[in-house]
């Protein structure tokens, strides 16, 4: 029932003119797939598709379980 690990490329894009730290999660010549902002000392991924939101303690953490969302649940 596990599926077969597979490396999906990104793209981490700072996007500027924002109240906050704002970073863009893109999956190269396909889409984006969510938006990361830095709130109140932790990261808030919000999914583009549903606007789900994910929050983490650092921005790393955040990539990975935006990641992690769009393969189980968007992909």
């Amino acid at each position: 029932m596990s599926r077969k690990p597979e490396n999906i490329n990104v793209e981490i894009n700072e996007v500027k003119n924002r109240e906050n730290p704002t970073w863009e999660v893109v999956i190269p010549h396909k889409k984006t797939i969510g938006l990361i902002e830095k709130l109140s000392g932790r990261y808030r991924a919000t999914s583009t598709k549903n606007s789900s939101i994910l929050y983490a303690k650092s921005l790393e953490s955040s990539i990975n379980d935006l990641l992690s969302y769009y393969v189980l649940h968007e992909k």
